[in-house]
């Protein structure tokens, strides 16, 4: 403290040593020196245009005055200002200032001179006018022409013989017999001749006097003694420079001993500041993101969070029953050891451990003495927990690892920023709770709706099947009475009872499609196949095949849901548009891929910024209106006979369950466009394999294995089939790196399904894709909990289990265990 006072009295008498040195030492003198030159440059220029400029209105060349009184003020302006800068009582400049008064006074005569002179020629030059007259006797406009003639040769030729010539003409003129006549106009040619050569003399004296006159030496004079002065004053600056500079190498050193004693606390607060930083850049980002983007936003958190700490590792273990784990490594260091079971191993002597920030220092012993043995045994140096709440309750824990070097300092005076951190994440699971809560109660919600409209409308329901089975009914009699008489009248009625009764299974499915959805779905569609596959099936249908146009693609879209329900919205949206429209008219298919950089309000629906496949249909027929448009989604709701009010609403609900949204378009008499918007899912990363490897197939009927191990067999990879549970967990135990995917049918009970997929997960670290039928249902955590990596439903789609497999064999996922991080957060997603 005392070294601290010390240093600042003496700092402060540097200070002011140094601020009257650099004052003394400032060469002012060397601006001041410019200036003057600058000023007597244009004292001079100013001076030599004022000389030419009379010259040219000597010559009559200049018959304004205006630039020659321009250059005198601005000679005079130069002088006014060195007399400023300077003082009235520098000599040099009060010389300057009389020779330019001077010169001022020579030029006022010159004016007043050469503008009777300049009259007097002007006089001459107008004689040739007169001289033009027809009465003018002829000697006297010869003489008269002469001595125009001499008159205006004296711009050029002013000489003493020239004037004497002049002079003679003019004394001959009054004396000729033939000026009789003309009197007056020879006394006005002799009046102004006379004025001319009096004045002529004056004027040219003025004018080569000036140059001599000049203020040439006064500048001269001026600036030797401005050089001499400044000369000196430089001299003086570079005296007190020297001795600044030695003063300036003592305040460096000084400071430089100030600074070192302050580097500490100076890195300790430019630490805690950068990561405040962070952390506000933390919160932003979790406030920024969308609740259904708060999984994938925890991994960029941690990234920043554990650069901005520098730690080794930085991790997020999930509490909440889902068993979800996030984990970031620093670059170039690979996951600690027995990620993530040595981590979850620590949770209960976290949770015993008071508070919600918990330190270790293994070397000094510091923190609950059970972490403390843990992590000592793994090598740890330091080790920080903050734990993660919801409300009050503990959902997980965000923990930091170091296994080179101990806790930095500056977070050891900023253990308050991790709790900070620690709050982010838990408002942001806090938000995701909740989202997900709404998300429930909406689909419970919509579940209600579509039951209450089941209900509400099984009257609707009972008349249509009624109608139908009166038609079936009227043509079976019709069948039966005609049979023995007229065999193919019988064929005809049997035909169209068939037809009724495809009629009636059309309502019936539609009815299932509506009354069974709602629940979750493991499927994915690739939207381009689905699309093509949809409009190849309806041309073979239709009088008219060219008249469904498909243009555009999804670019390899991916989106959520089974492929046979993303078809049959296709087919209801396409089939509704060549329906509403004249025979052969054109119905457009168009497929796009967009990506929204902000939310967007579409006609049924919202939709957050991310990418889309966008599947839009258009006619041209006869359109809705605004009545219709509001009620198209309803179930029941039909404008034709022969609906059933079903299809759309069943598109719309599967559409909603993606996450997705529908913007129609129509207007009476114009046609319609009904888009269909579903997010894309994010793809694997460029360069990933995506076909090949060995697939372990396990079922319970030989036949069914068989036919699975085709269906592999045609998409590129090797299956390997059995029956047998025991003889499937022999050949893992003796080959654990031979499979890179197992599939296992499920079975509710006995060694297959759930009970295999979990003895497996203990012998390999391999996926493990889950085969149920249209009936099963497995919940979540239950898949979570072994983990199950995907489901797939019987009976197999290819195009599905292409995607399935190809989200799992990647060349990522083949070389280790990153896959169950996946799984994790896949079941937590379900």
């Amino acid at each position: 403290m005392r070294l601290t006072a010390q240093a600042t009295v003496l700092g402060a008498l540097l200070a002011a040593l140094l601020t009257w040195l650099m004052i003394n030492g400032n060469a002012e003198m060397g601006a001041a020196y410019v200036q003057t030159q600058r000023t007597v440059g244009a004292i001079a220029l100013a001076e030599a245009r004022m000389q030419h400029d009379v010259l040219r209105a000597r010559t009559g060349l200049l018959r304004n005055y205006d630039p020659i009184v321009a250059h005198l003020r601005e000679m005079q302006d130069g002088v006014a200002d060195l007399k400023a800068s300077s003082g009235t009582d520098d000599a040099d400049v009060r010389t300057l200032a009389e020779t330019i008064a001077r010169e001022a006074q020579m030029v006022e005569r010159f004016k007043t001179g050469n503008a009777l002179v300049q009259n007097s020629v002007a006089y001459f030059d107008t004689l040739s006018d007169r001289l033009s007259e027809p009465d003018i006797d002829p000697w006297l406009a010869r003489a008269v022409a002469a001595l125009q003639i001499r008159v205006s040769e004296l711009a050029r030729d002013a000489s003493p013989k020239r004037l004497d010539d002049i002079r003679a003409r003019l004394d001959a003129l009054p004396g000729s017999p033939h000026s009789a006549a003309r009197a007056a106009d020879i006394a006005a040619i002799a009046l102004h001749g006379r004025q001319l050569l009096e004045l002529l003399p004056q004027v040219d004296t003025v004018t080569h006097s000036l140059p001599a006159s000049s203020s040439e030496t006064a500048r001269q004079a001026l600036v030797e003694a401005r050089h001499t002065l400044r000369d000196e004053r430089q001299t003086r600056a570079d005296n007190f420079r020297l001795a600044l500079y030695a003063l300036a190498l003592a305040l460096l050193a000084l400071v430089v001993r100030a600074g070192l004693l302050m580097r500490e606390g100076t890195l300790v607060l430019r630490r805690t500041v950068a990561f405040q930083t962070v952390v506000a850049q933390a919160a932003n980002r979790f406030l920024a993101s969308q609740p259904d983007e708060i999984s994938a936003t925890i991994g960029e958190v941690l990234a920043m969070v554990g650069d901005g700490v520098a730690t080794d590792h930085c991790y997020v273990i999930m509490l909440d029953g889902t068993g979800a784990a996030h984990l970031w490594n620093r670059p170039g260091l690979s996951a600690p050891c027995d990620w993530p079971v040595a981590q979850h191993a620590l949770i209960p002597d976290i949770n015993a451990a008071p508070g919600d920030l918990i330190f270790v220092e293994t070397a000094e012993g510091t923190g609950p003495p059970a972490l403390v043995r843990a992590l000592a045994a793994r090598g740890m140096v330091s080790w920080a927990c903050a734990r993660l709440r919801r409300g009050e309750q503990i959902v997980g824990l965000l923990c930091f690892e170091r296994s080179t070097t101990a806790l930095p300092t500056w977070l050891r005076h900023s253990r308050g920023l991790l709790q900070v951190v620690a709050d982010s994440f838990g408002a942001a699971l806090e938000r995701q709770h909740v989202w997900a809560e709404r998300r429930e109660i909406e689909a419970a919600l919509r579940r209600a709706q579509r039951l209450e409209a089941i209900g509400t409308f099984a009257s609707g329901v009972a008349h249509n099947f009624n109608n139908v089975l009166n038609v079936m009914l009227g043509h079976a009699e019709i069948a039966a009475d005609a049979l023995p008489a007229n065999p193919g009248r019988a064929a005809t009625q049997v035909e169209l009872l068939v037809q009724a009764g495809g009629r009636a299974h059309e309502i019936a499915g539609h009815i299932l499609d509506y009354g069974r959805r709602g629940g979750a779905t493991q499927s994915t569609s690739a939207v381009d196949a689905i699309v093509a596959e949809t409009v190849a099936q309806i041309r073979t249908s239709t009088a008219d095949p060219t008249a469904i146009r498909l243009t555009g693609a999804a670019e390899g879209a991916i989106v959520d849901g089974e492929p046979a329900q993303l078809q049959q919205v296709i087919h209801n949206l396409i089939r509704n548009a060549i329906q509403a429209s004249q025979p052969g008219a054109a119905v457009d298919v168009q497929l796009e891929r967009v990506r929204l950089p902000e939310r967007r309000t579409l006609s049924h629906g919202e939709l957050p910024s991310g990418e889309y496949a966008r599947i839009r249909v258009v006619d041209t027929g006869r359109g809705m209106d605004e009545a219709t448009l509001a009620r198209i989604f309803e179930p029941f709701f039909t404008t034709r006979p022969a609906g059933t009010g079903l299809g759309l609403a069943t598109a719309f609900e599967f559409v909603q369950e993606q996450d997705g949204a529908f913007h129609v378009r129509s207007a009476s008499g114009v046609g319609s466009a009904f888009e269909v918007w579903l997010p894309v899912r994010p793809q694997a990363e460029p360069g990933v394999s995506t076909v090949g490897g060995t697939v372990m197939v396990v079922g319970g009927a030989r036949s069914a294995v068989q036919e699975d191990e085709e269906t592999l067999a045609a998409l590129g990879y090797e299956p390997i089939g059995y029956t047998d549970p025991e003889a499937a967990l022999t050949a893992l135990r003796s080959e654990p790196g031979r499979f890179d995917l197992l599939i296992v049918e499920n079975r509710p009970s006995g060694p297959l399904g759930l009970a295999f997929a979990r003895r497996a997960a203990r012998i390999v670290n391999r996926p493990i894709v889950l085969s149920l039928s249209a009936a099963d249902t497995v919940k979540p955590e239950v898949l979570s909990a072994i983990p199950i990596v995907d489901v797939a439903r019987r009976p197999w789609r290819s195009n599905a289990l292409a995607l399935t497999l190809r989200r799992h064999l990647g060349s990522e996922t083949r070389s280790g265990s990153p896959w169950r991080e996946t799984a994790e957060n896949r079941a937590a997603s379900q």
